[in-house]
């Protein structure tokens, strides 16, 4: 393989990075909801209860859009693409 290339399985891997990041960078909830559901996972995991001063360090997370993840997938699509097709 030609240095700089990459191969259909890392093309494929590409392509759904970049399209999770636009969709998680685009929907605000969708964002929230996966936050909200790792700190359930956490909390669950956790062999004894976060102490109140922890909790009370912890800001409340607002849903807004986020461009950098937008941007981001979208880089790491024109990379993919870049990639794959330099010979």
């Amino acid at each position: 393989m030609i240095m700089g290339m990459i191969g259909p399985a890392q093309f494929v891997n590409g392509i759904w990075m970049g399209t999770v990041l636009i969709a998680l960078g685009l929907v605000p909830e969708l964002f929230q909801s996966l936050t909200v559901l790792l700190q359930k996972v956490i909390k669950a995991s956790l062999p004894a209860p976060i102490p109140s001063r922890w909790r009370a360090q912890i800001e409340p997370f607002s849903p807004e859009r986020q461009p950098l993840l937008t941007s981001l997938g979208a880089a790491i699509i024109v990379a993919t693409f870049f990639f794959y097709f330099a010979k």
